[in-house]
Order: C-alpha cells, then structure tokens, then sequence
C-alpha cells in the first residue's frame, strides 16, 4: 500500500475530514484502480508471452521432426543420413549445453536489476562471445582427431568443422535469448526462435535437395545460425557499458549448469558417437577398409538415429513438467511445507509415468510398424533398438522430472553426481555390448540395451535419493498398476498387424486405448483424474 492510500484510510475513517480528505481518497482509489490495471495488464502479456513461446517450442519439435523425416529420402541413403546425423550428435551435445547454461544465466541476471540490462547483455556477449569462441574453436581444431582416432571415419572431418561455426555462433545468440528472457520479452524470443527454426530447417533441407549431400545440409546449418546472429543482433542491439558483474560471479552461477547439461546431453546423445567409432573399430578388425568400415558404421548409425526419432518424443513432451514442478518445490521447501512438497513429488511422478508410458509403450510394441510409417524399409533394421531404447528413455524423462525436484529443494549437486555416473555407465554399457554382439543384426539393439541400462541406473539412484529427501516418490502400487496398464498397451500393440503404415497407426492407437482402458479397470485412473481432465479439455 503506497503512502497516498495510507492517507486515504485514514481520512475515510474519520467523521470530521472534509473535503480535502475526500479528494484524497478519490486519488488513492484511482492508484489503486491504475495499479490494478497495470497487474492485469502484466498478467495477460505474461500469459500471452508464455503461450507464443510454447507455440515456438511446439513448431520447433515439429520442424525438427519433419527435417529428421524429410532428409533421409533426400540424401538418398542410410549412409549419408548416418554420415549428417554422427556429425550432427556432436553438435547437438555442445549446443544443448550452450543454449540452456547461458540462456539461465543471463536471464537471471538481467532479472535481478532491469535497469541494467543493456550492461548486463553486453557482459553476457562478451563473456559468450569467448566461450563460443573457445568452444567452436576447439571442435574445429579437434575435427582431425575425433574424425580420425575416435570415429575412425576421415570424412566426418569437412562436417565437423562447418559445424563449428554453429557452435560459435550459439554462444552470443543464446546471451540474446536469455537477455530477452529476463527482461520477459517473451514474445520477441519466441519471434526470434521462431525465425531460427524456419531458417535451420530451410537450410538443411535446402542443402540436401541441391544435392550436396551431408555436407551441404551441415552447411545450410551453419549459414542460419550465422543469419539468426546477425538478426538477433540487428533487432536486439549489443548492449551498453554499464553493469559491471564479477566475472567469477558469471562462471561460478554457469558451472553446475554445464556440468548438470552436459551429463544430460552426453547421456542422451552419446551411444550414437560409441556406435560409429565402435563399429567402425569392428569392421576394421574383421578385415575391412578404414573406407569400408566407415560406411559401415554410417548406414548403422543412420538406422539408429531414426530409431532416436521416435524413441525421443516421449521425453520432449513431457520436459514442460520440469517447468512446473521446480518453482513449486522451490516455494514449497522454503515455506517448509512438507505436506505440500511430497503431495507435488508424488503427483509430478505419478503423471510423469502415465503420460510417458502412454505413448512409450505401443511405440515399443509396435516399434516395426512405426518406422514403417516415417522411413523407407530399409531403416526397419531399427525397429528393436527402437522397442528397446522407447523404455530407457522412459527411466531418463523420470530422472530429469525428479531431479529437479532435488534441484528445486536446494540440492542441484546431487542429481549432477548422479547424472555423471550415469553418463559412464551407459557409455560403458554401449562399448561392451557392442563389444558383446558385434556387428551383425542385434548391434542396434545391443547398443540401446546399454543405453537403456544406464538411463535405468540414473532413475533409480534419483529414486532413492528423493525418497530418503522427502520421504515420498511413486506409490508402489501406484507404479505397479500403471506398469501393468503399460504391459497391456504394449502387448495389444504388439499383437496387431504392422505391415503398413495404415495398420501400424491403427496398432498404435489400438495400444493407447488398451493402456487407458487398463488404467481404469485397476482404477488407478479414478473420477477425481476424469474430472480433471475434462475442466482442463474445456479451458
């Protein structure tokens, strides 16, 4: 309540205030309706903003899919999109942890004091600048090893280096991003995400119905992170001197962020990395050219990262939970309402499974007919890395859901440690699985056995840990009654025909039914969740 209406209060309670005192209180009320105008105004453009960027996310998983889609017909062979998508995985992992670790940072900071923002932005490119800088450099002057020694595949190295432009380039535009972001310049971000997305696609896409091949849609990458650089920086502006922030106060806030995204990004993305080098190492051994080898491992890894395309989605849709479940955690714990903590953890697990299963399950049962829809017959030799790597990812979406319920609650280093180990077991569960089967039909399935083995190890470890935190995680019977609705699912989708793309998207279907079906037969889904569900169809 500000002074004027302190004043006003005052007056209306006395009987003997005149006229003056009547004028004041007119004022105050006035304020209080401009004030409250201005709260709703901000309210709304806050909503609408939050809405636009979930629409850019939305048309970016969808573009996203239809270019991992689009590019093996135009690339013409599992070899070329195996070649793209090997170098691809590398700079995915660099770029995943860019993005998210300097967007946070520069958000929070420019939230802190909006004053400065433009000081604070022009920090945050300079600092960006030097670690995209270092960063891209580094791949760049990497490339002959990684290509040579690791993936034992020469002609990843051109790749690898045009990629590395991306990588730099990522630096100073995630700065921007995360300017906007703290500043709530939602619909500006989402504008701007929205333009790189079109221009990443069109360029990829671009680059490979020219007909120059993997290089030629690595290139077309490279030309729209170089454009949406030159836009953001154009439209945003490179800030002003002003702020001055330690720089250790930047890097000390930045390093658990690396570290956390960088073990998530490594254990999502690195099987395909072990896969070509392991592959390759095989073939060589067994008496085949370094040449030879090499596309040998290519046409696998092509296989594979159209079996990661579906085997993905569960886990990209259910992210926006994290979204939710940290501040409401974070305010829970520092009120100290345990009541309220656990009751958000169980009910943040127990959807998390629900909706997770739903889909992992028929894609893992149908998992032929499924690649049968998206890709020529030749990428159906993914189908049982496919039904395998569907349920590791669900252990993965779960560990990142209750990790941050432990990052929520104060303890971001724990789910890094855990996330770290987790990270080594299942590189080391690729190498010796591989090792194990060799290189023959079950290679794909091997390789998504040791990284479903490791992204089961992290769930459980987080499990434990959460349990032993709050005291709660997911119900037993809870868990089993929605993994026997999941077996359900999977059984009836499996048991379908798949011998089209018709029939595979019928199975499909036919798999989530039964799985909902199952749910409320053991009333696991009861009339309170129906309910829920019904208010949240009419907002």
């Amino acid at each position: 309540m500000t002074k004027s209406m302190h004043v006003a209060a005052r007056l209306t309670a006395d009987p003997h205030a005149g006229t003056p005192g009547a004028k004041i209180v007119t004022d105050a009320s006035t304020d209080a309706g401009s004030n409250q105008a201005k709260r709703a105004h901000t309210t709304r453009s806050a909503g609408r903003g939050v809405l636009t960027i979930t629409g850019a996310k939305l048309y970016f998983i969808v573009t996203g899919y239809a270019v991992q889609i689009l590019l093996p017909r135009l690339l013409g062979s599992p070899e070329k999109f195996g070649l793209f998508s090997s170098a691809m995985n590398i700079v995915a992992i660099l770029n995943n942890v860019l993005i998210a670790a300097t967007i946070q940072t520069v958000s929070k900071h420019v939230s802190e004091d909006l004053e400065q923002a433009d000081g604070t932005l022009r920090q945050g490119l300079l600092l960006q600048l030097v670690i995209g800088a270092l960063v891209g450099g580094s791949l760049w002057g990497l490339s002959p090893f990684l290509t040579q020694q690791v993936l034992l595949d020469p002609a990843l190295d051109p790749l690898l280096r045009t990629a590395a432009i991306v990588v730099f380039c990522y630096g100073p535009y995630a700065a921007i991003v995360g300017s906007l972001n703290g500043r709530q310049r939602f619909v500006q971000q989402a504008s701007l995400d929205a333009t790189y997305t079109t221009l990443r696609s069109l360029g990829m896409l671009g680059g490979a119905a020219l007909g120059l091949g993997a290089l030629g849609a690595i290139e077309g990458f490279s030309a729209a992170a170089v454009s949406v650089l030159v836009i953001a920086l154009f439209v945003v502006g490179t800030g002003k001197p002003g702020r001055n922030i330690p720089w250790k106060r930047w890097l000390l806030f930045m390093a658990p962020l690396w570290l956390y995204q960088l073990c998530l990004s490594v254990a999502l993305q690195i099987d395909l990395s072990v896969l070509k080098g392991g592959v390759a190492a095989l073939s060589q051994d067994a008496g085949l050219s370094t040449v030879a080898a090499a596309e040998t491992a290519s046409r696998l890894a092509g296989f594979y990262r159209a079996a990661q395309t579906f085997a993905f989605v569960p886990y990209q849709l259910i992210l926006s939970v994290t979204f939710v479940v940290f501040p409401m955690i974070s305010q829970a714990v520092t009120l100290g309402d345990h009541d309220a903590t656990q009751r958000y953890i169980r009910t943040a697990m127990r959807f998390s499974l629900i909706v997770l299963l739903a889909i992992a399950m028929p894609v893992s049962g149908a998992a032929a007919g499924v690649m049968r829809v998206a890709y020529p017959d030749a990428y159906l030799a993914g189908s049982d890395a496919l039904a395998i790597l569907s349920l590791g990812m669900v252990c993965f979406a779960l560990f990142t859901v209750a990790a941050t319920a432990l990052s929520g609650a104060g303890r971001p280093g724990l789910p890094a440690a855990i996330a770290l180990v987790m990270v080594g077991l299942v590189i080391g569960g690729n190498m010796l699985f591989i090792r194990l089967v060799g290189v023959n039909e079950h290679t794909l399935a091997a390789l998504a056995a040791g990284t479903s083995f490791g992204m089961a190890f992290g769930l459980c470890a987080v499990g434990i840990a959460v349990q032993l935190r709050f005291g709660t995680f997911i119900a037993p019977l809870t868990a089993l009654r929605i993994l026997f609705a999941g077996g359900i699912g999977w059984l009836v989708a499996h048991s379908l025909p798949t011998t089209s793309a018709a029939l595979a998207l019928i199975a499909l279907v036919g798999g989530g039914l039964s799985f909902i079906a199952a749910l409320l037969v053991t009333r696991e889904l009861g009339p309170a969740d129906l309910d829920a569900i019904r208010k949240i169809v009419r907002r």
